[in-house]
């Protein structure tokens, strides 16, 4: 029998925890903290972005419904690419897709991504 679609998605509970998926969370969560005085680093939209990829592969592999948020979050790092402006400065807006982003990846690193 074909798994469904579901949450989590499936995956072995006795893997390991997505080494990638919990220095992900902690990589972006440390960026929420961190004040710049010049525009995003484009570096770090290229990383998420990718990351968002790679989360999406898993996503649709594993047949995880929060992986497919997560991938869809991700996708929130093309605006500092093509504005100069968006995340400029630490706030609310910044501070909710950083800490939404690193809460879903976290969660994701012991579901849907280990191996």
């Amino acid at each position: 029998m074909a798994h469904s679609w579901s949450l989590k998605g499936t995956f072995d509970p006795k893997a390991r925890t997505s080494f990638f998926g919990m220095a992900l969370a902690v990589y972006v969560a440390a960026e929420t903290f961190n004040s710049h005085d010049q525009r995003y680093r484009i570096f770090m939209c290229i990383l998420v972005l990718a990351s968002g990829a790679y989360i999406a592969r898993k996503a649709v592999s594993s047949k995880s419904i929060l992986g497919l948020i997560t991938a869809a979050v991700s996708l929130i790092w093309i605006l500092p690419i093509v504005n100069a402006t968006f995340f400029y400065s630490v706030d609310l807006t910044f501070m909710l897709a950083h800490s939404a982003l690193a809460l879903l990846v976290a969660v994701g690193a012991f579901t849907y991504l280990k191996s």
